[in-house]
């Protein structure tokens, strides 16, 4: 019986098969950490655009406490309200975000909460609350 040595032949393709297969583990892992990470930046950006666009809302909130929705927007209604919004704050039919402002009284203290909801998945992206006047946050 004749046993017959593996040539370095051999050896330098199972080597260099190895190494093919371990940067494409680590190329699968470098693609999906990156899209990870823009995911997480777009998101990052709708935060801080929601943010811009729910700031002056909640100073116009917590200024006027007191007064109904409806005199200070006159879309809403009293103790509730919700419009679409473009990028700039621009109330739009088709907008990208929907700002939801809900006034809560628990215990005859009045109280808001804000939220800016994206309107292409419904994920919340700010909630604000509760909002309430008199320099109480």
């Amino acid at each position: 019986m004749k046993i017959r040595q593996r040539s370095s032949s051999f050896y330098f393709l199972s080597e260099l098969l190895f190494v093919i297969l371990c940067f494409a583990l680590g190329s699968v892992l470098c693609v999906r950490l990156f899209a990870l990470a823009s995911a997480k930046h777009y998101l990052a950006l709708d935060q801080n655009q929601a943010l811009r666009l729910a700031q002056p809302l909640a100073e116009q909130l917590r200024t006027h406490s007191g007064t109904p929705l409806n005199t200070l927007w006159p879309q809403c209604e009293s103790d509730a309200c919700a419009w679409r919004s473009d990028e700039n704050g621009m109330p739009q039919e088709n907008g990208v975000y929907q700002i939801e402002i809900e006034r809560l009284v628990h215990n005859e203290e009045k109280a808001a909460v804000l939220r800016v909801v994206r309107m292409k998945d419904g994920r919340v992206l700010l909630e604000i609350g509760p909002i309430r006047g008199g320099g109480k946050s």
